[in-house]
């Protein structure tokens, strides 16, 4: 887990434009290659993400993830 759980800790983050806004396809399987949803850069795998994800606090954490695009619970 991150050292501070506010931030994400860039795993998740597009190493192209730094967003982090994924588009996520209807069929999504652990071995769908996910890209990000502004510049098309691949990010990894739907199961290296979700787990990238929940190591980090996931739905449960202080973020969320809500349409492809992870933001930080208020």
């Amino acid at each position: 887990m991150s050292s501070n759980p506010k931030y994400l800790d860039h795993e998740l983050t597009c190493p192209n434009c730094g967003t982090i806004y994924l588009r996520i396809p209807h069929d999504v399987d652990s071995f769908t290659l996910i890209r990000c949803s502004r510049c098309d850069a691949l990010l990894g795998t739907w199961s290296e993400l979700v787990s990238s994800f929940d190591g980090q606090g996931g739905q449960n954490g202080v973020f969320e993830m809500s349409d492809g695009q992870i933001v930080r619970k208020d």
